[in-house]
């Protein structure tokens, strides 16, 4: 295809800086391609010619399309990723500068080294007594967003010591960022000190080089005389900041992006590096691609008005340019928009467009279904696989650590690791390494539980000659695991039990075993990693390290990264992001999922004031909104847009504002799909294997719950299944242990006081001394500091707790039968205050250490489920609501009281009319909180 004047403008110039402002289908790669074998083709030597781009995918093909135009002559052309090239500086200036042979920390490996040098990292905001390594995933996060704005720990620094204080927030807020100033500083020396680096390194530490051996930037601004670099409205600052270092001297940089299409800022990237450009390149020529091979013009004049809206931190705004695309393709349909009552109802309907569309005799891969959530790509794969439409999920990660295959093979290791895990072994031996029968486990385990011994042994006394023989086989491994390294270890588990054969065959035919082998794969791959970089690599080591891994997640792809070119595709916005389709489905256009709510990751944001480049284009809806752009403009023929009111049992939800913006009417056609809905897709989830419902719950035809369990069925009903009805032995940790004995604490006082003899303060503090635990911390500095931490709240808790006001019951039990239903509710309160304005105040005391503000204490008791049973209890016996119902916390002296109302009790009945019909019938699906054990059981 021969050039668009404004194509060949662009692969004409051959000095100076020039931004190419490339709209979406205008054939920016192909600017790129052409100009650098113009370059060559003119005289230029390949090796003075650098590319930068993003992916080694889009390198690799650039690299392969300018070598089969110039006969090979391209080979010494340097077409690489940021990071890939920096990595290349590093080891070959590196040793100039101090730098020796260096080792790269991966995301498993950088959270392993954190842990290892936990203690000298000297956290306490950060490390709260329950979770002292909790937050080690979002700091190494947070690092990387320092690094790619630049920021110097000096700089961070003096930032933190120049904080004002006048009251206790902004105390407590300058103790939080001295303490990220002093965890940025140290892991910097600690990553110098031994000698290894992370990704972002590979970029920052090579602009610390440049910067502290000008001799080796002029060595590079000689080489690499011409520069181009794709993409470039997804450049970070600190990406932004390499590219002006190599073309400070020549300035021929060509730089080609669009920022309609800037959808990273998630990952760093900033509007301002393109945005900006012209004032650090006056002289830079201008050159706009609005030709448009992709769409129609229906297609582009709503993406017009959609983009529009993010005026005026658009370019055509601030270099006063023309960006509305023309289509260079007929006319088709105008692009269309569908409501539907519920979600359900949208994504059947879809479904069967898309089958008639096939029959019709469409090609299924010129069909897309794109989403801007995840979730909504599951859901869409699983209507669409219910209605047999042929179709490819791309690229949908998975948390490999959530992978059944995973987790069995980490209990495996832990039974191996601990032999006085019962809950390990019970997992491993019905698990598929054994495949022994669950229905016997349970009843063995339950044996064990209620004579207090080691379930092994209880095993061992049985003579069941195949539970003797899988005993033997772990007992082999526990003998042998303190001569290899946990990756050897797991090997040797999947290989000599035969899981992996059975896995492998599995997988030549069922879809779910290759998900899980590709699992396992990635998994072995962490732990290759966690060998490289742990100081003793024994599975003891790697499950000390376990729980901050866990937490971090690991996703990996579904092996579907490429786009089917046979079927329908299913895949994110992001991941669609220069593909095109000739009828595309944008699904779940409504408020909180098309934008998204609270968009912009964990709250660890860098200050403004040490931001090396931002811009008000940054902001998190305009990022929504050029979302939407990119998603629009995937469709070359055909666009229909979708949404629903209803999210299964969710609150009422709105049209996506985008659509309004979109189109000049903003209405859409209501699909009345509502009665051909298959509700089968939707039914919960039944574990393969269920075991009967213990008489400790059971008696009689009457359930008898407390509210701890209540509230973990309405988290998961899952998890119930394992804690309550499996009732598996769970060790009880530090945190559960501290809290006890600071409730045995109060408690104390409370009954003292109210019988005249008040406990003495070292009476108290003997008792919760006695109670600590010497054990299950991540390490003795986080031992030594929770039980400093422990005794001090003591000392407080006694002055509160001798001088208020007593409570008029402490520790009161309750048994009522809840009426209409067979259930009974049994526990206690942990004190009843009466209220000010009459009638009484139920608390429940907390020792979380994170709640520290009123708001953050009313916003947990709101949505506090035990609460409500404790008002439905109180009302059973009283026959009046509680005034008020509070949550304690003892630690910070936060307290946040709520109401309870007629209709939240209501609402508490139907979930137990609920629990009670799913236990009946064996039915514990997976909920909203599932933490406990996300794996399967497996029969034999």
């Amino acid at each position: 295809m021969q050039l668009n004047d404004a194509q060949q403008t662009a692969v004409d110039v051959t000095y100076g800086p020039a931004l190419v402002v490339a709209g979406a289908g205008t054939g920016k790669t192909r600017v790129i391609v052409e100009r650098i074998i113009r370059l060559i083709r003119s005289g230029v030597k390949p090796e003075h010619i650098l590319a930068l781009t993003f992916t080694e995918k889009a390198a690799g093909e650039m690299l392969d399309r300018v070598s089969e135009a110039s006969l090979g002559a391209a080979l010494e052309t340097t077409i690489a990723t940021y990071n890939g090239f920096g990595n290349d500086l590093l080891e070959r200036y590196g040793s100039e500068w101090g730098l020796g042979s260096l080792r790269l920390l991966g995301d498993t490996g950088q959270l392993v080294f954190l842990r290892e040098h936990f203690d000298e990292l000297e956290l306490d905001y950060f490390a709260p007594i329950s979770s002292p390594d909790g937050q080690l995933k979002n700091l190494a996060d947070y690092v990387s967003l320092l690094k790619q704005q630049l920021v110097s720990p000096e700089a961070y620094e003096h930032y933190a010591a120049a904080l004002p204080v006048t009251d206790e927030a902004d105390a407590l807020e300058k103790k939080k960022q001295q303490e990220l100033a002093t965890f940025y500083k140290t892991y910097l020396e600690l990553c110098r000190t031994n000698q290894v680096i992370d990704y972002d390194d590979q970029i920052y530490l090579t602009i610390q080089l440049l910067h502290a051996r000008p001799n080796i930037l002029r060595q590079l601004q000689a080489q690499y005389q011409y520069l181009l670099v794709d993409e470039f409205q997804d450049t970070n600052p600190m990406q932004s900041a390499l590219i002006d270092l190599l073309a400070d001297k020549e300035q021929n940089l060509m730089v080609v992006g669009d920022d309609d299409q800037s959808i990273y800022g998630w990952r760093g990237a900033t509007l301002a590096n393109i945005l900006d450009f012209k004032k650090r390149y006056p002289k830079a020529k201008d050159i706009t691609l609005i030709e448009n091979y992709r769409s129609t013009q229906h297609i582009l004049d709503a993406a017009y008005r959609l983009i529009q809206n993010n005026n005026p931190d658009r370019l055509e705004v601030i270099n006063k340019l023309d960006k509305r695309l023309h289509a260079q393709t007929s006319d088709g349909l105008a692009p269309t928009a569908r409501h539907f009552y519920t979600f359900e109802a949208e994504l059947t309907w879809i479904a069967e467009d898309i089958a008639a569309r096939i029959q019709n005799g469409q090609d299924p891969a010129h069909i897309a279904v794109l989403a801007r959530r995840n979730q909504g790509i599951q859901r869409a794969h699983e209507v669409l696989e219910l209605h047999g439409v042929p179709h490819a999920v791309v690229g949908l990660q998975n948390d490999m650590y959530k992978q059944p295959a995973v987790r069995q093979l980490i209990e495996v290791l832990r039974a191996i690791g601990d032999p006085l895990d019962n809950l390990a072994l019970f997992h491993t031996l019905c698990g598929p390494a054994f495949g022994l029968s669950q229905d016997e486990l349970s009843r063995l385990s339950a044996q064990a539980n209620r004579a207090h011994e080691l379930l092994g042994s209880t095993i061992t006394q049985t003579g069941n000659d195949v539970f003797k023989a899988a005993l033997e086989q772990l007992e082999q491994w526990r003998l042998h695991h303190a001569d290899m390294n946990v990756g050897d270890l797991a090997y040797a588990v999947i290989t000599e039990s035969g899981w992996k054969q059975r896995l492998y065959e599995h997988a030549e035919s069922d879809t779910d075993a290759v998900v899980q082998a590709q699992a396992l794969s990635e998994f072995f791959k962490t732990l290759k990693e966690f060998e490289r970089i742990a100081t003793i690599a024994s599975v003891q080591s790697y499950l000390a390290n376990l729980a901050v891994l866990e937490a971090s997640g690991n996703s990996f792809g579904d092996g579907t990264l490429d786009i089917s070119e046979a079927l329908v595709n299913v895949l994110s916005v992001h991941k669609a992001k220069g593909l095109e389709w000739d009828t595309v489905y944008v699904i779940d256009c409504t408020e909180g999922s098309f934008p998204m709510r609270n968009y912009g990751g964990s709250g660890l944001a860098v200050p403004l004031e040490l931001h090396a480049a931002r811009s008000g284009a940054d902001e998190s809806m305009a990022e929504e909104r050029r979302s939407m752009y990119v998603a629009v403009t995937r469709a070359k023929r055909e666009l229909v847009l979708t949404y629903s009111d209803k999210h299964g049992n969710g609150a009422h939800r709105k049209p996506s504002r985008f659509l309004g913006e979109m189109f000049e009417q903003a209405t859409a056609e209501t699909v009345d799909h509502q009665d051909q809905v298959n509700l089968e897709l939707f039914a919960p989830r039944v574990t393969a294997q269920t075991a009967a419902v213990p008489d400790t719950i059971l008696r009689d035809g009457l359930y008898t719950l407390s509210a701890s369990q209540i509230e973990c069925w309405d988290n998961c009903p899952r998890d119930f299944y394992y804690k309550h009805i499996l009732s598996i032995p769970e060790p009880e940790g530090p945190a559960a242990t501290y809290g006890t004995a600071i409730h045995a604490a109060i408690e104390h006082i409370s009954k003292g006081r109210r019988s005249g003899k008040v406990p003495s303060l070292e009476e108290i503090v003997d008792l919760v001394k006695r109670a600590l635990p010497q054990a299950g911390y991540t390490s003795v500095r986080t031992r030594e500091r929770a039980h400093a931490q422990a005794l001090q709240s003591v000392h407080n808790l006694y002055e509160r707790f001798t001088t208020e006001a007593l409570p008029f019951e402490v520790e009161q039990w309750f048994d009522v039968r809840v009426p209409d239903l067979p259930v009974r509710i049994k526990g206690r309160m942990d004190a009843v205050y009466p209220h000010t304005g009459g009638g009484v105040e139920i608390r429940d005391y907390k020792t979380s250490s994170g709640v520290r503000t009123p708001e953050q204490a009313k916003r947990r008791a709101t949505s506090s489920l035990q609460l409500t049973v404790y008002a439905l209890a109180w009302q059973l016996q009283h026959d009046e609501l509680p005034a008020s119902l509070a949550l304690d916390f003892v630690e910070t002296g936060q307290i946040g009281p709520v109401r309870r109302t007629q209709k939240a009790l209501d609402t508490l009945h139907t979930k137990l009319e609920r629990m009670v019909d799913n236990m009946q019938t064996s039915v514990y699906p997976l909920g909203k909180k599932h933490d406990y054990c996300v794996h399967p059981v497996y029969d034999a």
